[in-house]
């Protein structure tokens, strides 16, 4: 049912999205994360207490947000962007003794590339993999002209992995790691 769910979800996000994720609307305000991206995460540094070893160094998937426009309802006031993924995470060693929750993804932080392309300092988008769960996963990146990237740390009880990560807008054609 859940694998259902997320590729209706996916499906519906990239047959709808007709322009970059990151156009401005009417007024000017951004749009953030809206749409489906092409996701990848590259494993630096395993988890120092871990039952395996990681299969794989490298996954790729997809990623797909909505806007939050329950934002003043919802445990997730900060959150402009709510999205789901599609990203084998045990393969990196990640999965919390088989956690089978919901892969709920939230925009914390999301900044625009500045004019001529000159970045801000620091990180300009901040998304959370498996919120709520016993092991988050912070992805921390900078917002370009072909898409985002950045590092991401996992925390959990046997310690911290981090790599890094890039996500482009979603393209069917693009060949999958």
């Amino acid at each position: 049912m859940r694998t259902h769910l997320l590729a209706a979800l996916l499906a519906v996000l990239a047959c709808a999205r007709q322009e970059a994720p990151t156009n401005a609307t009417a007024n000017g305000a951004p749009e953030g994360m809206i749409g489906a991206w092409d996701v990848t995460l590259s494993l630096s540094h395993p988890y120092p207490i871990g039952l395996d070893e990681p299969k794989v160094r490298q996954i790729c998937g997809t990623m797909g947000f909505v806007q939050n426009d329950h934002r003043a309802q919802s445990d997730f006031d900060s959150a402009p962007n709510l999205g789901v993924y599609d990203l084998d995470l045990a393969r990196l060693g990640l999965n919390w003794m088989n956690d089978a929750s919901f892969p709920a993804a939230l925009v914390t932080r999301f900044e625009p590339a500045q004019a001529k392309g000159i970045a801000a300092r620091g990180d300009s988008v901040r998304i959370i993999l498996n919120p709520g769960s016993r092991e988050q996963i912070l992805l921390k990146g900078q917002h370009n002209v072909d898409g985002i990237d950045g590092v991401w740390v996992a925390q959990s009880a046997r310690g911290t992995a981090s790599g890094l990560f890039s996500l482009r807008p979603h393209d069917e054609t693009r060949r999958a790691c």
